[in-house]
């Protein structure tokens, strides 16, 4: 600002000065200071654009933290009401229990599979025969195999029905759980991370019977849809489950439950395997039973069941 004023009394200094009652040299100085105006009326118009600029560039900033303690708060909001229904998830569980007592919580919906799955290994329906086994998966079902695999289906539906003890306050806890994870989640937020931590908390026993209510009744499709938008269902693809049960799952619910399941793989090539396979067969005569690739564990004691 000094340097404004001193370039003014400069300026001034350097202007002709009239003559006293000389009117046309009066006018002549009054004018000579027009270009002292323009510099003046520029220097405050660019000081006008700056402080345009500057207040734009402050309200981007103040917007832009405004937007991140949003995503902040919204995310706080989503881990708090998530965190509170898995406590009432483990609490509902703890306190669901048969008639008489006897079975609570997890005892209770392994009782409940397990049971259903002994009357329908019992009644022999829990294996696809070979035959049609072999024609479904060329497509090749004849109406006789169609009309067999719908016996067999019913006969299962009936069991299950029966059997499975339908805990309806313990599916609406983990619909309302599972509904937060994948609707209430904020776009910020890893979803990866909040569903690997809602699913460690279930146990393959909760899977199990969340996979069989979701297939028996029809009027869970909430439950199914959730199962496989949350990645529940995927983790159902790794435990024992029976053949036709996925082939239900598929036909009436229309969800490959197998294609979910990622095969492990070992930390040896497939080239090394054959090599290896080869070789033992020639250094050993009696190798024959050790030269397949694949391994049938003795645990697995219906042909029906798949892992």
């Amino acid at each position: 600002m000094a340097a404004v004023i001193g370039f003014f009394i400069w300026f001034a200094s350097r202007l002709p000065q009239p003559a006293a009652n000389d009117v046309g040299q009066a006018g002549q100085f009054g004018d000579s200071f027009g270009a002292v105006t323009s510099l003046f009326t520029g220097l405050g118009f660019c000081g006008l654009i700056l402080t345009l600029v500057l207040q734009q560039r402050q309200l981007a900033l103040q917007e832009r933290q405004l937007t991140e303690q949003r995503r902040k708060d919204e995310q706080l909001r989503f881990e708090e009401t998530l965190f509170r229904l898995l406590s009432l998830y483990k609490e509902t569980l703890s306190e669901v229990s048969n008639a008489s007592r006897s079975l609570t919580g997890r005892s209770l919906l392994r009782g409940s599979v397990d049971r259903a799955l002994a009357a329908v290994k019992k009644e022999r329906v829990n294996v696809i025969p070979h035959e049609i086994q072999n024609r479904l998966q060329t497509n090749e079902l004849t109406r006789l195999d169609l009309e067999v695999l719908d016996y067999l289906y019913f006969r299962n539906f009936k069991i299950l029905t029966v059997e499975l003890d339908r805990q309806g306050r313990l599916i609406n806890t983990l619909k309302v759980l599972l509904g937060h994870l994948v609707e209430g989640a904020p776009e910020a937020a890893a979803l990866a991370q909040y569903r690997n931590l809602v699913l460690a908390q279930l146990t393959y026993v909760e899977v199990s019977y969340f996979f069989l209510t979701a297939l028996t009744f029809d009027s869970e499709g909430e439950l199914r849809s959730l199962l496989a938008r949350s990645g529940l269902l995927e983790r159902a693809a790794h435990i024992k489950r029976l053949k036709m049960h996925d082939l239900m799952y598929q036909t009436f619910w229309g969800e490959k439950i197998r294609d979910y399941k990622q095969p492990i793989r070992l930390p040896i090539s497939d080239a090394r395997i054959s090599r290896g396979l080869v070789a033992y067969k020639a250094f050993e005569a009696n190798a024959v039973a050790t030269t397949q690739r694949t391994y049938a564990s003795p645990r697995v004691t219906g042909a029906g069941t798949v892992k």
